[in-house]
């Protein structure tokens, strides 16, 4: 009888623990003991909080816009921003960051005025974005090649020439909207 009650208690030990390793409360105590240094953090949270911006905007742009440039660009984006961020989840996943699966309320606020616009008005606001996310995003993927972290130059790298061809394209259609 005492051996079936002990595999019982811990077999209910066993669930219990099972069932908090799974909890949210887990990922987000993961930024407590990740494996990279403050700046390895800010480059991970940074690149994912602006590729989740920047996809979020150009869905907006698939919706709100009729210029053709526009929307081809918006579609790209989703694309690259898309294949980059399951690079960089898989990078945080490894490096034991936690990041939020939705965007910051700061970016909310900037989305949604940006949602209320449409024709050239959107084009304008987008493209404004854009140019100003990509610069912001260029100075912090230039920053992540610097990284002691093998892992986080590679992916900085290796998506950095995808900005730079972002920003330059955005820049082309901002100066045809003028």
């Amino acid at each position: 009888m005492k051996i079936q009650s002990l595999s019982f208690i811990m077999l209910a030990v066993l669930a219990t623990a099972s069932i908090q390793s799974c909890s949210p409360d887990r990922a987000k105590a993961y930024n407590n003991r990740t494996n990279v240094d403050p700046n390895g953090l800010a480059f991970i949270q940074g690149a994912h909080e602006g590729g989740l911006t920047e996809i979020e905007a150009s869905k907006i742009a698939l919706k709100n816009s009729t210029n053709k440039e526009v929307t081809d660009f918006a579609a790209m984006l989703i694309k690259d921003h898309s294949e980059a961020g399951v690079e960089i989840d898989t990078l945080a996943d490894h490096k034991y960051v936690y990041l939020k699966p939705q965007v910051n309320k700061e970016h909310t606020e900037l989305l949604d005025s940006l949602a209320t616009k449409t024709g050239a008005a959107f084009d304008k606001a987008y493209i404004e974005m854009m140019v100003k996310d990509h610069e912001e995003a260029k100075e912090l993927f230039d920053g992540g090649k610097e990284s002691t972290y093998t892992d986080i130059r590679e992916i900085a790298d290796k998506i950095a020439p995808k900005i730079d061809d972002h920003l330059k394209t955005a820049k082309s259609i901002q100066a045809s909207l003028k």
